[in-house]
């Protein structure tokens, strides 16, 4: 079975189910934690309701979520979405800045003020031309990471509004994408079951980022199968960074005994750490076949061979895999807990945390063993 599209109805429980078959007039806003289908529910709810509304339009924040919903077995066909159909926000909306004759914005080198520069740039091109209602229905996916012009933008094109977020997955300090688009549509629907992410990743997950009062936590709404495939999360400590390197590539050499057809990811928070580490991996030479670094400047496609898959945790958004590392855990202090939690949560089975100095209480893992009266002093 795939573990990561729906390529049958009875794959859906009763609540993703009666999300999908929602008559396609609805605005929804769909919440919930990391596998429980959000993102899955978004790609069918657009070949739902493509007979009465076909112009469609999905966005994403990120190009690796675009590219990774493109790959899915659900787009493409004469009856479902297209892969042009699928763009990321800050694409689209350059792409209409150009066809609209306007003018795009310099970059300034600075992603937070060029985001903003585009999105105003779009407005007005909105205005000069008294742009209408483009679209039937705009899906937005992660909506948590979309600015509040952003969205405004999709309300002004768009007669419809479906959108999937999940507030403890924000991979940006501002927080305006969930309260903005939940008053923009008919009505917000809360996934509360997920299925992908072992037990023991959930409870260090709810470590890193405790759910809200009144909200479940991620270990009450799992239904993995935690006795088929035992779970874990693993602190391994280097002397310096480049010993966090070779550590990182000694553990994935020992997990492709046993991982042979599921990606590998190593996360990291920079891009000069992703990069130091893929001149590591080069050097060294055993993974170079079956490895890939993300970057937005020169993007590489998924595809069967790439099974290790070295990016930022940013950058990973959407992607899921079926161990991850983290390096340089030790830098993910109280400010970072949302990039902990959406970095350990792209984790089925293995958590690894590679550090040099010592762990944040919040991103130790607890040994579940309690030390001697002698090791106390």
């Amino acid at each position: 079975m795939n573990e990561t599209w729906w390529l049958d109805p009875n794959q859906l429980d009763e609540a993703q189910k009666q999300i999908l078959l929602e008559k396609p007039e609805a605005q929804l806003l769909i919440v919930g934690p990391p596998g429980s289908g959000k993102t899955n529910l978004l790609v069918l709810r657009a070949n739902y309701v493509r007979s009465v509304s076909p112009r469609l339009l999905l966005l994403t924040f990120t190009r690796t979520l675009n590219e990774f919903l493109k790959s899915g077995p659900n787009v493409g066909r004469g009856d479902q979405i297209r892969e042009d159909e699928i763009k990321t926000f800050m694409g689209w909306a350059k792409q209409l800045i150009r066809e609209n004759g306007g003018t795009l914005p310099d970059s300034t080198g600075n992603f937070e003020a060029d985001r903003v520069a585009v999105a105003e740039a779009v407005l007005n091109v909105i205005d000069d031309q008294n742009l209408g209602r483009m679209y039937d229905v705009i899906f937005v996916d992660e909506v948590q990471d979309f600015l509040e012009i952003e969205l405004r933008i999709v309300r002004r094109l768009a007669h419809r509004i479906n959108a999937a977020g999940d507030s403890r997955q924000r991979i940006w300090r501002h927080r305006e994408g969930l309260p903005t688009v939940a008053g923009m549509v008919s009505r917000t629907v809360t996934l509360e079951q997920h299925y992908r992410i072992g037990i023991k990743i959930c409870d260090f997950a709810d470590q890193i980022l405790p759910p809200k009062m009144g909200d479940a936590s991620l270990s009450e709404g799992s239904n993995y199968d935690e006795e088929a495939r035992p779970s874990s999360v693993l602190a391994i400590p280097s002397v310096h960074l480049a010993s966090q390197f070779d550590e990182c590539i000694d553990q994935i050499r020992e997990q492709r005994r046993y991982i042979t057809d599921e990606p590998i990811g190593v996360l990291t928070i920079s891009g000069e750490v992703r990069d130091g580490f893929w001149d590591r991996l080069v050097e060294r030479g055993e993974l170079v076949g079956i490895s890939i670094r993300q970057r937005q400047e020169e993007y590489q496609p998924f595809g069967p061979d790439s099974l290790i898959r070295i990016m930022t945790v940013a950058s990973a958004k959407g992607s899921e895999f079926r161990a991850v590392h983290l390096l340089e855990a030790e830098n993910y202090g109280t400010g970072r807990r949302e990039l902990a939690f959406t970095g350990v949560t792209r984790a089925k089975t293995e958590v690894i945390l590679h550090h040099t100095k010592p762990l944040r209480g919040h991103m130790k893992p607890a040994s579940g063993k309690l030390p001697s009266i002698d090791e106390v002093f």
